[in-house]
């Protein structure tokens, strides 16, 4: 009889309940959970499945055991084949006791067992070449590794107990940010097919390039983890045999974490899912999981706490209350920080009949903007991507690709007008974006955007134009679309002159730009944006207080209600377009949807087009939006 899920902790197990005993249950009683649906969390996890394919792809003799899903049949395939000396074993599984663990790369050699675990993120150039690149400068882990590193531990350990015959070595495989990736490394060359079974369900990936020349490539580096498994070893084994302890004849058992203490934990919980869903989150939380101004939607209350004192908000939660309303005032942070005053509008605003708060200094500021840097208003969105294989040779890891912007202009005379760029040639885009956006914004006006994104993205492409033209001048002019290496020369200084000049510590200071979220965050507050100011928050805040804003010529076309009268968000406006000739409909409406659909209107091969034409509409629509709500915001802050 094959193994039933409950009878064992996995390494996914491990890796999700570390933190939190309680998830255990409801992983295995199959709760509803965010993560299921989660686009974004997918999008990771498929560029980890290509990624591991290639560090797959250097151990060509390998054997995949992936196919087996029974875990018992699995690792009685894993023992036969563990007896030939050089066996490499793909998905090869350990199963020993309460626990059970799928590697990525099993090798034997002799008496030893050399354990891969392979990730998508990387190393770079400023990570330590000389010491361990996972230890921090005081010695302990650096916690942007720890999850990693506690995943191989768990693995290393099952391993030595289904097979103590063998010594195990740990490693981990990463991407390397330093290479530059040849042909066969580039995106174009992988493609996904989701199986029968849903998201769950490891996905088909095919291979288009040159396997012989993937084999040998240098886009991951494998390293040695033992000194840092070993430092992790006592925290993961105490964690791991804590989970094991839930493990019964009868099933899992659940256990309640004090929700005082691990609120932190709960406050991103998965099983935090919305009605009519069942909800581990209220299981836990019971009465206390709704409430008016709930605790766990102040802004960053993570970080609430400090040295200084006992914990405010477990104090909060330890009197059965979960409204921070319930807080004092006192209890909101360190005074005088950003995040103190904005968790102040929130909670002065649940004190203050949910009014809204526009001071008179965030119009004031909007106001000086007309005379500096002056009129017109450009309204400017970038769509970009840094993803692990790159679109194009000669990129390296998660090196920025920009491949479309908006642009909302508003003059003095209160005209405004759109103007937007798309790449859809499987070139590298990022030169001919920077050529066409300077034939929209010139060199007078005020630049508004939503966060530093913008900013960083023009220095990387800054940095890319000055690498290129040292390796390759030729090439860049021709990718730049501009006459000769002189317009190059021009590009490059109109592009610097938008960032504005560099201090000493390397931070730009741009005459023109202007950062609308900076405001927000430290002026604005509506009830409806809860503890978030992300522009997806904030604009449908404003549109549905505003009817003024619903009722401007220009912004008609997202003026949209529902059967009972209420307005739609204007996001959920936008048209699903068709893609393809079964019915099948589209539409995007965050930066996920749009890295996604960008890929397709590039690599996607032998399409329709009508088909390829849709897949544009959809990402120029979505684009457009997002700086039309800047527009809204603007508007509405001015009054």
């Amino acid at each position: 009889m094959s193994r039933l899920p409950e009878s064992y902790v996995s390494k996914s197990d491990f890796a999700a309940c570390a933190d939190c005993r309680t998830k255990l249950y409801y992983r295995k009683k199959r709760y509803p959970s965010a993560m299921d649906e989660d686009e974004y969390l997918q999008f990771l996890a498929d560029g980890g499945f290509m990624i591991e394919f290639v560090a797959k792809a250097m151990f060509p003799n390998g054997t995949d055991l992936a196919s087996v899903r029974d875990p018992d049949e699995a690792f009685s395939q894993t023992d036969t084949r563990l007896k030939i000396d050089g066996v490499v074993l793909f998905e090869a599984a350990a199963l020993a006791g309460r626990f059970y663990a799928r590697t990525d790369i099993l090798i034997r050699k002799g008496n030893e067992l050399s354990l891969i675990e392979v990730k998508s993120s990387a190393l770079g150039s400023e990570d330590d070449p000389t010491g361990s690149p996972f230890v921090g400068k005081r010695g302990g882990i650096a916690s942007k590794w720890k999850p990693y590193l506690l995943d191989v531990a768990f693995q290393a350990h099952v391993v030595s107990l289904a097979f103590p015959r063998f010594k195990v070595i740990p490693f981990l495989c990463v991407v390397d940010k330093t290479h530059a990736v040849t042909s066969n490394e580039t995106l174009a060359q992988f493609h996904l097919a989701r199986v029968p079974g849903g998201s769950k369900v490891r996905p088909k990936v095919t291979y288009s390039g040159d396997l012989e020349a993937l084999s040998s490539n240098r886009l991951v580096s494998i390293h040695n983890v033992s000194d840092e498994v070993a430092l992790l070893g006592p925290e993961m084994l105490q964690k791991a045999n804590e989970l094991a302890s839930l493990i019964e004849p009868s099933g899992v058992r659940r256990v309640q974490e004090d929700i005082a203490d691990s609120y932190r934990v709960c406050r991103t919980c998965e099983f935090r899912v919305t009605p009519p869903s069942k909800s581990g989150f209220q299981e836990c939380w019971g009465d206390l999981a709704v409430s008016p101004y709930h605790v766990l939607d102040l802004h960053r209350v993570g970080q609430v706490a400090d040295k200084s004192g006992p914990d405010p908000v477990t104090a909060l939660l330890r009197r059965q209350r979960a409204s921070y309303a319930d807080l004092d005032s006192t209890d909101l942070g360190a005074a005088g920080s950003a995040h103190a005053a904005r968790r102040m509008m929130q909670w002065n605003a649940a004190h203050n009949e949910d009014a809204e708060f526009l001071p008179e200094r965030l119009r004031a500021e909007l106001k000086t903007y007309e005379r500096s840097p002056g009129w017109p208003m450009h309204f400017l969105d970038f769509e970009a991507c840094d993803i692990a294989l790159p679109p194009h040779p000669g990129m390296h890891p998660y090196e920025r690709v920009a491949f479309q912007w908006s642009c909302h202009t508003v003059d003095s005379l209160d005209q405004m007008t759109h103007r937007e760029w798309l790449n859809d040639e499987s070139q590298f885009p990022n030169f001919a974006f920077v050529r066409s956006l300077r034939d929209c914004l010139g060199d007078h006006g005020t630049v508004l955007v939503w966060s530093p994104y913008e900013q960083v993205t023009l220095r990387h492409v800054l940095e890319q134009m000055a690498t290129w033209r040292s390796y390759d001048e030729k090439e860049s002019v021709r990718l730049a679309g501009i006459p000769d290496s002189r317009a190059f020369e021009e590009l490059m200084r109109w592009v610097e002159a938008l960032l504005g000049p560099e201090d000493a510590a390397g931070k730009r200071f741009s005459p023109r730009i202007r950062d609308l979220h900076a405001l927000a965050y430290r002026d604005y507050y509506h009830p409806l944006m809860g503890g978030r100011t992300s522009i997806k928050v904030v604009m449908p805040a404003i549109w549905k207080i505003d009817p003024d804003l619903r009722g401007h010529p220009w912004f008609e076309k997202y003026n949209k209600t529902l059967p009972d009268g209420r307005s739609l968000d204007p996001y959920e406006t936008l048209p699903p377009l068709p893609l393809g000739d079964d019915g099948q409909e589209d539409v995007v409406q965050e930066g996920t949807g749009a890295i996604r659909m960008y890929q397709d209107v590039i690599f996607r091969q032998n399409v329709d087009p009508a088909e390829h034409e849709s897949r544009r509409q959809l990402l120029l629509q979505y684009c457009e939006l997002d700086t039309a709500a800047m527009v809204m915001i603007w508007k509405h802050w001015l009054g």
